[in-house]
């Protein structure tokens, strides 16, 4: 009888060791899929934006309101020769296609990653607008991206009326305002699949980059 007793001791013992080892197993191998998930999703810490070097919003308005004036020029051909404004500012910021394709949003709002900023003088804005309407700053491919990083912003009474953002990168501008001068080079000339091919050329990169370079903007290096 007492063997028979110690028999199943043993076999009581061996089963509780057994469970013990497979529950702790089991809660070792969960720990270590817990950790691995955990080091795969980002922190939302991480992914926040580094607003350290993002000039604020008032920043930005008030700047706006102490930039000096100039005057539209007649010269600077279709459609900036009839556009009413009294400044325009230049804007150095790290957009993206989302969430950030223009420097100021839909709402009216400056994006948070504006770098700089940099009112135009007279003779750079008749200069830069004389280029964008030229037809021959345009007639290269383009990518399907857009990250811009340099913003014209044309106002009135300090409230804003136009805006242009560029993407060298993808080598294309989008504007507020139609550009005749943009969709002057046609593929497939009157057939229904005719395009434009809006990219800018050499001439026209190297008059957005020569602007970049006075103000110490992204594009300066390009």
């Amino acid at each position: 009888m007492k063997s028979l007793r110690k028999l199943f001791l043993n076999f009581f013992i061996t089963l509780f060791t057994a469970l013990i080892f497979v529950s702790c197993q089991s809660r070792s191998e969960n720990k270590e899929q817990i950790e691995i998930i955990d080091k795969t999703i980002p922190s939302k810490k991480s992914a926040a934006i580094d607003n350290s070097k993002n000039l604020k919003e008032k920043v930005l308005l008030d700047y706006i309101i102490s930039a000096s004036s100039i005057q539209p020029n007649s010269k600077n051909g279709t459609p900036f020769d009839k556009l009413d404004y009294d400044k325009i500012i230049a804007y150095d910021f790290e957009g993206s296609e989302e969430p950030y394709p223009s420097v100021i949003d839909k709402h009216g709002k400056f994006v948070p990653v504006v770098l700089a900023q940099k009112a135009l003088s007279q003779i750079q804005a008749d200069k830069i607008l004389l280029a964008l309407t030229q037809k021959s700053t345009y007639g290269e491919g383009t990518a399907a991206c857009f990250n811009p990083h340099f913003a014209l912003v044309f106002y009135k009474n300090n409230k804003m009326i136009n805006q242009i953002n560029i993407c060298l990168d993808c080598n294309y501008l989008i504007a507020d305002i139609d550009i005749p001068a943009e969709t002057h080079f046609k593929i497939n000339k009157r057939t229904p699949d005719e395009y434009a091919l809006t990219g800018f050329t050499k001439s026209g990169k190297t008059a957005i980059i020569n602007l970049c370079k006075k103000l110490g903007f992204y594009y300066k290096n390009q």
